[in-house]
């Protein structure tokens, strides 16, 4: 069990449950401090889908922040036969290897080393079958949902429908995900400097009056975006019956290119879809999962060598069923959400930039960019 008496210091419960079990998800009443770590953390029975992100608590000029954690040390174990799989920090996240997946009935557990020593790690997860998909939708509504970051007003975007059979001969608990593909132009933007060796590399003082350069993809590339609010559902009222366009995320119209969503169906363990639902109350009552401070949470994850230690968020080992969907956004009349700068190149002709002459940049690898075709991108 945790040091109540240090967490009890910080977080005054909402929920008494904490007293009954470590696993429990509790929704404390918060008080921000510097220092506290949040976990997040999901190992998938589809490849690619797999990641852990570490972040710390701290306040800058006075405004509370979360930072990514950088240096640590990650790994997925597996508590059946000890297997352990590393994970490579990428942009701000932990990725297990591109190919790496668990399989249901598997065990499987979140150890984490920080880089001053301390060590954080889950209880272990028990991988269920999934439920498959058996149809994904969109419906485009120009007044989809209010934004208070857009001017106070409705914006436009798609609503994203799961439908899919719930099994009749076991509870059933699920959590939704899904990642959207955008074709990406430009690949690389220096602010007051230019692109070389891999790298924005700023410019000295003698090269005033070049604010920014923009640099074109040199290879096919998609962005990806993630969710902004949660989606989880229970079958209490609906055990073994078919679920009909379940609304499981709006897909908002940040820009007018084409689009390819890939959904993902978690099947959760009991425990997993109360720490969701938490989560998802406290999301919904506040300005989404981008709003600081994060909602805190405290999950499945501890310190081994220290009882008084505590850690926010949870380990999640959950199958997987995907599903996909190209949208075509040709003919939308709205205007996208997101506007962009004037395209501004490097000069390539007696330029007074260092060399060599850039206008191109790698569309590289990481979870909110890629160069691998989508399987369902149409070219238009």
């Amino acid at each position: 069990m945790m040091g109540k008496k240090r967490l009890l210091k910080i977080l005054r419960y909402t929920v008494v449950g904490f007293l009954l079990g470590c696993t429990d998800p509790i929704e404390p009443e918060f008080e921000f401090r510097e220092g506290l770590v949040f976990v997040e953390g999901f190992a998938s029975t589809a490849p690619g889908a797999s990641f852990v992100t570490i972040n710390t608590s701290a306040i800058e000029f006075g405004v509370y922040v979360v930072n990514f954690l950088e240096g640590a040390t990650v790994s997925f174990e597996k508590v059946n036969d000890g297997e352990s799989i590393i994970l490579t920090e990428i942009d701000g996240t932990y990725v297990a290897p591109p190919d790496f997946r668990v399989v249901p009935g598997e065990e499987w557990k979140l150890k984490i080393v920080l880089p001053n020593g301390v060590r954080y790690e889950s209880f272990p997860e028990t991988v269920l079958e999934s439920v498959p998909v058996s149809n994904i939708e969109v419906r485009y509504d120009p007044e989809l949902e209010f934004r208070e970051l857009f001017g106070g007003k409705f914006v436009p975007g798609h609503e994203v429908l799961v439908s899919f059979d719930d099994p009749p001969d076991r509870d059933n608990y699920y959590y939704w995900t899904y990642r959207t593909y955008e074709n990406l132009d430009f690949c690389e933007k220096c602010f007051e400097g230019v692109f070389r060796e891999g790298e924005c590399q700023r410019l000295g003082p003698g090269f005033a009056g070049f604010p920014y350069f923009d640099y074109t993809c040199e290879s096919e590339c998609w962005r990806i975006r993630f969710p902004e609010s949660i989606a989880i559902f229970q079958d209490e009222f609906a055990n073994g019956k078919n679920v009909s366009n379940l609304s499981i995320g709006n897909l908002l119209l940040y820009t007018k290119e084409d689009m390819v969503v890939e959904v993902q169906q978690f099947s959760l363990t009991p425990e997993a879809y109360r720490y969701y639902k938490v989560l998802k109350d406290i999301i919904d009552n506040s300005s989404g999962l981008n709003a600081p401070p994060p909602a805190a949470l405290v999950g499945n994850m501890f310190n081994p060598e220290d009882g008084e230690d505590f850690v926010f968020g949870r380990f999640t080992a959950a199958a997987t069923a995907t599903a996909a969907l190209f949208i075509d956004r040709t003919l939308i009349e709205e205007q996208p959400l997101e506007t962009r700068d004037p395209v501004r190149l490097e000069p390539t002709f007696n330029s007074p930039l260092p060399p060599p002459p850039t206008t191109s940049a790698p569309c590289s690898e990481t979870r909110f960019r890629t160069a691998i075709r989508p399987e369902l991108w149409i070219d238009q």
